[in-house]
């Protein structure tokens, strides 16, 4: 019994030490600006899709200016979280 009680607490202990961790300051869904090109060299852009909210889901919600091709570069800029809109620190 004596060891089952250090694992629970080693668990407690870990728990305490993730939740208050820098890596866990950001949560929800990540939500990216993706820039389109033409094709595989990435010279010519021809599209940009931007992030715009955060529906009541907390799913990311985004709108595309240009055209949208399989040749995209996507850049983190945030989270849908509790809060709605968080960008990155």
């Amino acid at each position: 019994m004596k060891k089952h009680s250090r694992i629970l607490s080693s668990i407690a202990v870990a728990a305490v030490f993730l939740s208050a961790s820098p890596a866990s300051a950001q949560q929800g869904t990540p939500a990216y600006n993706t820039t389109t090109y033409s094709d595989a060299t990435y010279t010519t852009q021809v599209g940009y899709i931007y992030w715009t909210g955060c529906n009541r889901w907390g799913q990311p919600t985004y709108a595309l200016s240009g055209t949208n091709t399989v040749y995209a570069v996507d850049e983190l800029v945030g989270y849908c979280g509790e809060g709605g809109m968080e960008p990155v620190s």
